[in-house]
């Protein structure tokens, strides 16, 4: 089990990984970080991605509407919402992603028990609300299926990984990780 600060440590490490595979990937133009905790924007900052402060009302959905409405202001067509705990994520994962979503409103990849949803491109970006939370992949899907826009599952390895659970960290540890994550885990392997 972490402790309160290792799980920090482990939380900004593959919030870096994630900002990183998104700075590669070829088919991204800009990237926002939401996020209550004012500290993330000098990891933002580092890693060329926008920082937008979500404030006392906090809340996953809030802030995913929140960047939704800040990219529509800014011209965006499309919005794509990729969450910060996927220590797997691959820039080419990313943009095989958008290749494959070309010509839908709507694409998604679930997390890796498919109730979750870990990827959601929307074009144009209110095309649905998100609700992120239990059973977000099916209801995602409903939404879609509701505003009658094209939609597309796509099933990824590494987006599809999401750190949640105890026995998710053990998978983890298992992978040849050679970045800030993996770097993260054997520095905690060392000191136990």
């Amino acid at each position: 089990m972490l402790t309160p600060a290792e799980r920090e440590q482990l939380s900004v490490a593959m919030l870096k990984d994630v900002l990183s595979a998104l700075r590669e990937a070829k088919r991204i133009h800009s990237v926002t970080v939401v996020s209550a905790d004012k500290r993330v924007r000098k990891i933002c900052k580092r890693l060329g991605a926008s920082f937008l402060w979500e404030g006392r009302r906090r809340g996953l959905n809030r802030g995913v509407t929140l960047a939704v409405r800040d990219a529509q202001r800014r011209g965006a067509a499309s919005v794509l919402v990729i969450h910060s705990d996927l220590p797997l994520l691959k820039p080419l994962e990313i943009d095989t992603f958008l290749k494959r979503s070309a010509g839908r409103s709507v694409a998604l990849t679930p997390s890796k028990d498919r109730h979750g949803t870990n990827a959601l491109l929307m074009s144009p970006p209110q095309v649905i609300r998100p609700v992120f939370g239990k059973d977000s992949f099916r209801k995602h899907l409903s939404l879609a299926k509701q505003r009658k826009a094209r939609s597309r599952a796509l099933l990824f390895k590494g987006i599809g990984f999401d750190v949640d659970t105890p026995r998710d960290l053990v998978e983890l540890t298992r992978q040849p990780l050679l970045n800030e994550t993996g770097r993260v885990l054997r520095a905690f392997r060392k000191l136990s």
